[in-house]
């Protein structure tokens, strides 16, 4: 009987080990990046401090104290990037360029952090999941950031396309640049304007190329362990972020307000093109030598809801129709305020909002690079849709622009001089570019208002 009762238990064995590798002992990714006090527990219960360049296996979980942070790279080209007080468990990782078979179940137990998805995610979406104690989080994108609040409440927000959060009341799905804050596991998400607090990485932890997802070797397969990489800008495409852009071609301007549902690439805060799927603007890109990302400002990250950017192309190209090739086109981007929002500012008795300008681009005419000596804008709230009055006065070497001053219903839809939008959550910016035409082609530029 002895012997039957082992015989029974090796063949038992045998079934559980062909059913569930040994999984635990995979390795999952390497620290990229460690900082503080951070140490990682073993799958046997030892507690060990965690170094830059360390394996992570899966089963796992990564623990960081009051000071310590740490960015982690996945075989399949993932990272998390895991903030203070935190504890982040690798609960089943499988990495075998296999559709069926590849994980990323992880836990977030307590703490915050950011997560960029990698292969495992592209092959098959729902076999990567982070669960919290209160939600589950999918994705149906590839970024997305996550923290407890001090009252045991979990924030969520996504930041690169969409992600997926569900509890036992059910799920909701999230664009880029929105969040949700969850309660418990049985009250339903609520939509929030408030971004989830999760700290933006370090200098040192931004070393590193983040946007590793799409490193891949020849079969496939994530080149992103073991192989060597250089220092590149986070690239993200968005479709919730709408662009008004002027350029010139001569004495032509050529202008864009994109419609809703057009594809914008940023590569760190600089728009590099944008593809006006649903509108009548074609394509529009940067040509040439592209300029600095540094040249480009905002207010802001791009996956900020309220972010709001803007900058100039020194040469670009419109492709509608035939290919134009543009000069200086000035151009600001953000996630429009929405209609809800808009209409909530309404009140029976008209009032007036002077905006302060915040930022804009140097105006460019004929060629020449010129000042923007001042501007001004006045919005009125009172009826079914905004007015504004704007007053933008530019110089040149060779001769000096007279003020400018423009009115009309909103910036939806304006074909005259200046496009804009009005940008954030309770339209905190508003943004506009201009395109006045003079006898050897049109005074272009970008101006961007904050709320006061």
């Amino acid at each position: 009987m002895k012997h039957d009762f082992q015989l029974k238990n090796t063949v038992l064995l045998m079934a559980l080990a062909a059913a569930y590798p040994l999984q635990a002992h995979a390795l999952a990714g390497i620290a990229q990046f460690t900082a503080g006090e951070v140490s990682v527990r073993q799958s046997d219960g030892r507690t060990i401090a965690l170094a830059k360049g360390s394996n992570i296996d899966s089963g796992q979980a990564i623990v960081t104290g009051s000071n310590g942070r740490a960015q982690v790279k996945f075989t399949d080209g993932g990272l998390i990037s895991l903030q203070p007080n935190t504890e982040f468990k690798i609960a089943n990782y499988v990495d075998q360029n296999d559709a069926k078979e590849d994980r990323f179940l992880v836990d977030l137990l307590r703490g915050s952090m950011r997560a960029i998805t990698g292969l495992i995610g592209k092959r098959n979406r729902d076999n990567y999941k982070l669960t919290t104690t209160t939600a589950t989080i999918g994705i149906r994108g590839s970024g997305f950031k996550v923290g407890y609040n001090p009252d045991g409440s979990l924030s969520i927000s996504s930041e690169l396309d969409k992600i997926e959060v569900c509890n036992q009341s059910g799920c909701i799905g999230l664009v880029a640049g929105e969040s949700v804050k969850v309660v418990d596991s049985t009250t339903p998400p609520v939509r929030t304007s408030e971004q989830a607090k999760v700290g933006t990485p370090t200098t040192q932890e931004q070393e590193d190329p983040t946007a590793v997802g799409d490193q891949v070797g020849p079969t496939g397969a994530s080149s992103a362990i073991g192989s060597t990489t250089t220092t590149l800008p986070v690239m993200r495409t968005f479709t919730n972020i709408k662009v008004n852009a002027a350029g010139s071609n001569g004495t032509t301007a050529y202008k864009v307000s994109t419609a809703a549902g057009a594809t914008t690439v940023f590569s760190d805060n600089k728009l590099l093109k944008l593809d006006d799927v649903n509108g009548a603007e074609g394509k529009w890109g940067e040509t040439g030598t592209p300029q600095p990302e540094a040249n480009f400002k905002s207010v802001g990250n791009v996956t900020d809801a309220n972010f709001i950017g803007w900058g100039m192309w020194t040469t670009g190209q419109r492709d509608y129709l035939g290919t134009v090739l543009l000069n200086h086109v000035h151009y600001i981007a953000g996630r429009p305020t929405s209609a809800p929002e808009i209409s909530a500012m309404f009140n029976p008795i008209p009032y007036n909002l002077t905006y302060n300008m915040v930022g804009s681009t140097a105006p460019t005419y004929d060629g020449a690079i010129g000042t923007l000596n001042g501007a001004s804008l006045v919005l009125t709230f009172g009826s079914a849709a905004y007015d504004f009055s704007a007053t933008i006065n530019t110089s040149f070497a060779n001769f000096t622009d007279s003020a400018t001053s423009l009115t009309g219903s909103s910036f939806t839809g304006v074909n005259g001089y200046i496009k804009g939008d009005l940008i954030g959550s309770g339209a905190a910016f508003a943004g506009l570019t201009y395109s006045k035409p003079l006898t050897n082609g049109p005074v272009t530029g970008a101006i961007v208002f904050t709320k006061p």
